[in-house]
């Protein structure tokens, strides 16, 4: 079967340092087999998308790419190389990774 490396833990809440390194590998099913390249595996750690149905543990398949749509749930690195995972808004002079957790503030990137 095709797999997609497991690259650890993304949060969910307060960006963490960005870590590429696999430490195991998922099979996908064959209808993504072709994004295989483009494609890797993370565990989320934290509450910031509980709105979404994304949950402490739950683990989710990403594809890398450059760009997002306004209203995309991304996993996004900021300029200190660390990821997190938002929903995506380009405001007019920055970007805006919108928790979906009422509790908890945007970031907010220029």
């Amino acid at each position: 079967p095709t797999t997609i490396p497991v690259l650890g833990v993304v949060t969910a809440g307060e960006p963490i340092l960005a870590v590429e390194d696999a430490s195991d590998f998922f099979p996908i099913p064959p209808n993504l087999s072709s994004e295989e390249g483009s494609l890797f595996m993370l565990t989320i750690r934290g509450d910031s998308m509980i709105n979404a149905g994304i949950l402490d543990g739950d683990n989710v398949i990403v594809r890398k790419q450059e760009t997002a749509q306004n209203g995309d749930i991304v996993i996004a690195m900021t300029a200190e190389d660390e990821a997190t995972c938002k929903r995506f808004y380009k405001e007019k002079n920055f970007f805006r990774l919108q928790p979906e957790n009422d509790l908890l503030e945007p970031i907010i990137l220029d």
